[in-house]
């Protein structure tokens, strides 16, 4: 089971670069009680200073129906939309009143560009769009693009096909599992 795999191996590297407690939050947990995600990735990632989070509330002038359910969104000043946060990590015991906070960089700035963001973040999430708002490198892949915009419960078939392309012929058993 591939999340098994991952929260064993992301505690196995905190526990070993770290004294003290230390949370993890995935990005698919849900509250029980309200079903809706455990932390707000986005604004964990504003918060630690890692990418601004682009609000529609930080819009002067809104050029869509006021009515209309806006989401916001995260934009790096290195990658861009090109990225996913996909875990917060919460160290309990370390208290340290010399740590700084860092604001995140905007790298959309302006008001027209913060609009246009969300207008095309908005219309279709899926539209990659979005993500070069701002110039950055390194963007996902045609297949990168199509595993995150398949279902999650649709996405077995991709990995067996990308893990049989990947893996090599001593890898046999490890094909097995797949």
């Amino acid at each position: 089971d591939l999340t098994r795999i991952i929260n064993s191996d992301e505690k196995a590297v905190v526990s070993t670069q770290s004294t003290g407690e230390v949370d993890i939050i995935y990005d698919w947990e849900l509250q029980v009680s309200t079903k809706l995600p455990k932390v707000n990735m986005s604004t964990a990632g504003h918060a630690a200073g890692l990418a601004h989070y682009n609000r529609p509330g930080e819009i002067q002038q809104p050029t869509w129906d006021k009515s209309r359910k806006m989401f916001g969104c995260s934009i790096s000043p290195k990658y861009g939309g090109w990225f996913g946060y996909r875990a917060v990590l919460v160290f309990k015991n370390i208290q340290d009143d010399a740590i700084e906070y860092l604001s995140p960089h905007d790298a959309v700035g302006t008001q027209e560009l913060k609009t246009e963001l969300l207008e095309k973040f908005n219309g279709d999430w899926k539209d990659p769009a979005w993500r070069s708002i701002v110039y950055c490198e390194k963007q996902y892949s045609a297949e990168q693009l199509d595993y995150f915009n398949t279902l999650p419960s649709e996405r077995l078939p991709k990995i067996r096909d990308i893990m049989s392309r990947y893996l090599t012929n001593s890898d046999e058993e490890a094909k097995k599992d797949i």
